[in-house]
């Protein structure tokens, strides 16, 4: 009885010195360029692209939306994706979005749907053209997520648990 203690004693050290805890940081970035106007003459073309960084594995999610100060919005995005070396995300529209040679305006949306993404430096790229002549126009971007981190055990931690691992080996060698 005295060894069955004795190593559930020593289960619950080793039990409370491998449980890992996990952290969940919130994860926040936003971009805009409210400056596209066109001459009258031809389309305001823009690309642009944002840099940001990620100290973790992150799930993220985000879009981009057109906006306009006149009734509708004259700003066409044709591309939006999220690059890392040679990995590369892709935003997707929501909707028709505009069409000029039809006059069809309006606020166009692109998401990224949750998905995680690696730790590092990462960029977001938007392309598109304007095509209001009367007054800025532009688009906003916001990504947002979380990342999570896992913490390891202290090395004393892990020395406990050596030393509880080593009692229970020497109590089962002297109960035979």
């Amino acid at each position: 009885m005295k060894t069955l203690s004795k190593a559930l004693a020593a289960l619950s050290l080793v039990a409370a010195a491998c449980n890992a805890t996990a952290a969940v940081t919130p994860v926040s970035f936003s971009f805009s360029n409210d400056a596209i106007m066109s001459n009258g003459a031809g389309a305001a073309q823009f690309n642009d692209i944002f840099g940001f960084t990620l100290n973790g594995v992150t799930l993220m999610g985000g879009s981009v939306i057109t906006f306009s100060a006149e009734d509708q919005a004259s700003v066409d995005i044709t591309s939006a994706y999220l690059t890392q070396g040679g990995t590369s995300v892709a935003l997707t529209p929501v909707g028709a979005g505009i069409d000029v040679d039809n006059d069809i305006f309006g606020i166009e949306t692109w998401t990224l749907g949750q998905q995680w993404l690696s730790a590092g430096a990462w960029q977001l790229h938007v392309l598109g053209a304007g095509f209001s002549a009367k007054g800025f126009e532009g688009y906003t971007a916001t990504l947002e997520g979380s990342t999570s981190t896992t913490e390891l055990p202290e090395p004393t931690a892990l020395a406990l648990v050596a030393v509880a691992l080593a009692g229970m080996s020497l109590s089962r060698r002297r109960a035979r």
